[in-house]
């Protein structure tokens, strides 16, 4: 005498745990940068720059040397997610064990967790816009917004003299030993290139980064430590992850998600760098409620995003091929 268990499907325990939130990879330039808000559709970043003209010591008066005040305008673009979720659609699965009794559903049984994840999302979506949008060729989410990409491509060209190329494969490699040169030299070369070709007016400056994707991070990371292994003192002894002091300089290299995939490294001030917005906090105040009209849980967020630069010419721009 046995068992017959053909008709029967195996059993697997889905209420012993609780949701796991994904993980995801937020932002961490707005930290960084100079916010503008109060911005609904433009708003100018007013700059002052003076040129002064020595003369020798004597009697009388003779004006020279200007200051010129001018200005560059950010324009924000305005983004919605709306998202609708009917409760009815939960009672069949798993999730019924955690709503409330009855018919009336008002609430989501995983509300907290939901809105840490929508949080993180945004923060994530934020970032990428802020580099990498495009509102001309971006696809999906990062056709929204213009980024620091587009910015950068169109106003840091080869004749400015802070404009350079490299071979996106030759970044882990040995290095050429000497000058830099685009097809063989490493990312660690690159980087004192990019460091060479500063402005000399801002090389002094406390808040000088390199932004870089985490991809090249790495790569960056590991050469330092593979060359220098016994004197190497990486981001575990400088007190924030991905992000450690280029030997020899005031340059912080610094990971940032919004450039993973760009092929792009940029060396700038970071207070040079501008976001403009309405108000910091819309991204993160984002509402979540029951509709009795529609008679589903609604959720909403909104916010005003736009990238500017208030000198370009301090800025040295890399392009990966």
């Amino acid at each position: 005498m046995s068992l017959n268990l053909v008709g029967l499907t195996a059993y697997v325990e889905q209420n012993a745990s609780d949701l796991i939130k994904e993980a995801v990879l937020r932002g961490r330039t707005v930290d960084l940068v100079t916010v503008q808000g109060g911005i609904k559709s433009a708003q100018t970043i007013n700059r002052i720059s003076t040129s002064l003209t020595g003369q020798a010591g004597a009697c009388g008066w003779n004006a020279a040397g200007t200051t010129t005040l001018d200005q560059r305008t950010i324009t924000v673009c305005d983004v919605k997610i709306n998202e609708a979720i009917c409760l009815n659609d939960l009672e069949a699965y798993y999730t019924q064990v955690a709503m409330n009794p009855g018919s009336y559903n008002t609430a989501i049984p995983f509300e907290q967790i939901f809105a840490e994840n929508k949080r993180d999302q945004i923060m994530a979506m934020i970032e990428d816009l802020i580099w990498r949008g495009n509102t001309a060729t971006g696809s999906g989410n990062l056709a929204l917004c213009d980024g620091f990409v587009k910015l950068f491509d169109a106003g840091v060209t080869a004749s400015s003299g802070r404009y350079i190329t490299y071979s996106t494969s030759a970044l882990a490699g040995t290095g050429s030993g000497g000058a830099y040169n685009a097809a063989t030299s490493n990312i660690v070369e690159l980087i004192d290139e990019l460091a060479r070709l500063v402005n000399t007016n801002v090389i002094d400056t406390p808040d000088l980064h390199v932004f870089l994707s985490y991809a090249d991070y790495r790569t960056y990371a590991k050469i330092l430590r593979d060359t220098n292994y016994f004197a190497y003192t990486g981001a575990e002894n400088q007190g924030q992850e991905f992000s450690q002091m280029h030997p020899g300089t005031n340059i912080r290299v610094i990971a940032v998600r919004g450039l993973n995939t760009a092929n792009r490294i940029l060396l700038a001030e970071a207070s040079n760098l501008y976001i403009g917005t309405d108000l910091l906090s819309d991204a993160e105040d984002f509402k979540v409620w029951y509709s009795q009209d529609f008679d589903e849980v609604r959720f909403l967020a909104k916010f005003k995003l736009g990238v500017q630069v208030a000198f370009i010419e301090n800025v040295v721009w890399a392009r990966g091929f």
